[in-house]
């Protein structure tokens, strides 16, 4: 097939996958294209942990993304989804989950659209986490920062700049992964989390920190939360960039004020998005939302 478009000078469409299938579920968005949603997603899916049907689905979007409001999705980094040909659900469903950050722009217009109306630009950002069957979005978890930020900043951090493909180091990534996560939850946040971080420090949500001001973070957080545990749901991986993006899904018994809510004697459970930048096999750079509006909502039952 390919050799009788080339014969014709006809490039082939290219073959669908899950990353070309969430880029088109942000551009109807984008358009406000709503009757054309089915095309991308199921008739019922899970959305945040809620079973709901597509149409509920859509009256949320719709309601938070108005025909004449000035808000737009941008994917600022993806990874999955891709045809590697070598799992069975890649096969069946065109390359797995995928992870995306998107930065979101709200543009708010004080009185009408005109020329020269005063106008402000407001960006946050939003992590995704898609997963398909037979070609179609069956389950979405969706975190903003926008409640951690607003009105406080108007801008995101930007992933990191554009470098040289960092060379291939002789890990595998998903195993890295785990090690990592193996070894906060086992010393919580202690000196051996650090064997796998930057020697001179790492970029944590666009702020420097030694390495050991990088541990500190998760020691904050057991102090906070003693029975604390670390549940990597999804690992996605880019190999060839060292990127990693993960789900991390969270549970234990707060005993202290943290994240903004006060513990009540009960558990918890929530999640983060993350994304990781590695260089010579050890983590530079991370971007993270946790999902602190739904832990504080638990604490407050």
């Amino acid at each position: 097939m390919a050799a009788r478009y080339a014969r014709v000078g006809i490039k082939p469409s290219p073959k669908p996958d899950n990353r070309l299938r969430f880029k088109a579920l942000v551009s109807r968005i984008n358009r406000r294209q709503w009757n054309m949603l089915p095309d991308s997603i199921h008739g019922r899916l899970t959305y945040n942990g809620h079973r709901m049907t597509l149409f509920e689905f859509t009256q949320h979007f719709r309601q938070e993304f108005p025909p004449k409001s000035n808000i737009t999705l941008n994917v600022v980094s993806i990874l999955g989804g891709k045809l590697s040909g070598s799992e069975e659900m890649d096969r069946a469903d065109g390359g797995g989950p995928v992870g995306a950050r998107l930065r979101v722009t709200m543009v708010v217009v004080d009185g009408m659209m005109l020329p020269g109306t005063s106008r402000s630009t407001t960006h946050y950002a939003r992590h995704m986490f898609a997963y398909f069957a037979k070609g179609k979005i069956n389950e979405l978890s969706d975190i903003s920062d926008l409640s951690e930020r607003f009105p406080h900043g108007s801008k995101i951090t930007p992933v990191p700049s554009l470098r040289p493909p960092p060379p291939r180091v002789s890990i595998d990534l998903r195993t890295f992964y785990q090690d990592y996560i193996t070894a906060i939850n086992s010393t919580k946040g202690g000196p051996e989390v650090g064997v796998f971080c930057k020697a001179s420090g790492v970029v944590w949500n666009g702020s420097k920190k030694s390495v050991e001001d990088y541990c500190l973070l998760m020691r904050k957080a057991f102090d906070a939360i003693p029975d604390l545990e670390f549940n990597a749901h999804t690992v996605l991986v880019d190999e060839d960039l060292q990127q990693i993006a993960v789900r991390i899904d969270f549970s234990g018994t707060p005993v202290k004020p943290f994240g903004g809510g006060i513990p009540n004697g009960k558990p918890v459970a929530f999640s983060e998005h993350a994304f990781y930048w590695l260089e010579q096999g050890k983590i530079s750079d991370v971007l993270t939302i946790v999902d602190w509006e739904n832990y504080r909502a638990q604490l407050m039952c």
